[in-house]
């Protein structure tokens, strides 16, 4: 029995009607799950950016541990919201590209095996229990240093440059101050670490720095510096700066460069052609009592 015109017309409008529900259905699923990836992708992504703590120089072990200090680094970051673990990567040295080395959950990392008197870039980022990661942190460049010392002996070679330039802090002991430091060290690494024939054979009876600067005869006694004031606490702060710029390699007292050649100072007041010695001055004590002048 065919069916009528009329029949078949409302049969098709029907279809369509159903047709619509359905599609409308699908669009409302589809919309409704999209929507919930893109919650489920906010709530998977929400990891912060961790940043990287500041270098602490000297009189801290926070960066630079006692001892360690030619090949280790310790850094630090706080931790972020979101975060299940870190990775921290690391260039220069032998790390000619950035390499990731290590994945950690903790907030800090004890960076080892590094070359002695070499820069390093560090970068650290999140991730959260999804694999989502964070961005990177700004880059930090930190040195390890020529030498290692401990706390003694970093107050002994501050002890020292601050007793050879008089304990003054006028402005124009600025260099001398620097190359004084210089020389300190110079004379320590050039032994220890580079086998020097000048400097090798007459320190290789001490174990560290402040053995050498108390006891050698080629500086001055633990009693000496403090019979002159020349007792830590006493130290000015440039002397500190530019030990700190000596030891690591790094101009850090009012951008005057270090002088890795010399070896010596002196009291003259008259100019020396020696290249090894760092400068040459009056001291502004004696029966002159005035600055005369220095040549770097």
């Amino acid at each position: 029995m065919e069916m009528s015109i009329k029949s078949r017309n409302e049969f098709i409008v029907g279809l369509k009607r159903f047709a619509v529900f359905v599609m409308t259905l699908a669009i409302v699923f589809v919309m409704t799950d999209i929507s919930g990836i893109k919650a489920s992708a906010a709530a998977s992504g929400k990891v912060a950016v961790p940043k990287l703590a500041s270098e602490k120089t000297y009189e801290s072990t926070y960066t630079h541990p006692y001892n360690k200090q030619i090949d280790t680094i310790v850094l630090h970051w706080g931790k972020t919201s979101g975060a299940n673990r870190y990775q921290v990567y690391v260039k220069g040295g032998k790390y000619k590209n950035w390499t990731r080395y290590c994945t950690t959950t903790n907030n800090s990392v004890t960076v080892k095996k590094l070359s002695r008197a070499t820069g390093y870039s560090f970068k650290v980022r999140a991730v959260n229990k999804n694999n989502v990661y964070s961005s990177f942190s700004p880059v930090q460049t930190i040195h390890t240093a020529r030498m290692n010392y401990d706390k003694a002996g970093w107050e002994a070679m501050c002890r020292i440059v601050y007793h050879e330039v008089g304990r003054i802090n006028d402005n124009m002991w600025d260099k001398p101050i620097v190359y004084v430091a210089d020389c300190v060290v110079n004379r320590y690494v050039s032994a220890k670490y580079c086998n020097d024939p000048l400097w090798t054979p007459f320190y290789k009876n001490y174990n560290n720095i402040q053995s050498i600067i108390y006891q050698s005869g080629g500086f001055m006694s633990d009693y000496g510096l403090s019979r002159d004031g020349c007792n830590y606490k006493n130290v000015a702060d440039k002397c500190k700066i530019a030990v700190w710029g000596a030891v690591y390699g790094t101009t850090s007292y009012k951008g005057i460069k270090n002088d890795y050649n010399v070896y010596y100072w002196c009291n003259r007041s008259y100019y020396t052609n020696s290249n090894k010695i760092a400068y040459s001055f009056k001291i502004p004590w004696g029966y002159f009592s005035i600055w005369r002048t220095y040549w770097g």
